[in-house]
């Protein structure tokens, strides 16, 4: 079986479109198949996006670490007009991200890669991929925090069942982030963290 975070160069191409609402507006995007969540917005994503667009101030610079076919960057690019950098080790995904981007009217970069290695963020939104391990996205959460600008904020879904609480222990313990939950629904956190003096 084919996983989101990996490349299949053999897997049959299925493009198709997907539409979803977020905060009243409709957006329309292409997809296709070996993509995390083909054929819908995920609810993960969704909880995370109505969350930060109702309790976070728009932000220059946004990052969509794991950015899949580039929903979050859509919205928010469309919401804030922002510049939205997206990433993701997935091809398939980053090429559809990067036309998502240019077809909603964003502007934004996607780069295929592993993780965040340069750049500052006023905002970085990541829904871990949580097949790929404790270990990987643990060092998500360190990358993050090293690119955040100094009144930047990381945003978080994640299931409690999926180890919500010990997440937030770690970017408190071991990063030394604050913390705050600011919602709960369906199961998925929505975790907000960010440096303590701000």
């Amino acid at each position: 079986m084919a996983h989101y975070f990996e490349n299949d160069k053999n897997l049959k191409t299925d493009r198709h479109e997907i539409h979803f609402s977020i905060d009243g507006k409709t957006f329309l995007m292409m997809s296709d198949a070996g993509v995390f969540s083909k054929d819908k917005l995920d609810t993960g994503t969704s909880i995370l996006l109505e969350s930060v667009l109702k309790n976070s101030q728009p932000a220059k610079h946004v990052l969509d670490l794991g950015c899949g076919i580039g929903p979050v960057g859509v919205v928010l690019g469309t919401f804030w007009n922002c510049e939205v950098t997206g990433i993701d080790v997935n091809e398939r995904a980053c090429a559809l991200a990067l036309q998502n981007y240019k077809n909603n009217h964003v502007q934004g970069q996607v780069l295929c890669q592993d993780g965040v290695t340069a750049g500052e963020f006023d905002c970085i939104l990541l829904n871990p991929p949580i097949r790929a391990g404790k270990e990987v996205i643990y060092r998500l959460f360190e990358q993050s925090a090293a690119h955040l600008t100094k009144n930047g904020a990381l945003w978080i879904v994640m299931r409690k069942q999926h180890g919500a609480q010990s997440a937030v222990n770690f970017l408190q313990d071991t990063l030394h982030l604050k913390t705050e939950r600011l919602n709960r629904d369906k199961g998925f956190w929505i975790i907000k963290a960010f440096r303590k003096e701000n």
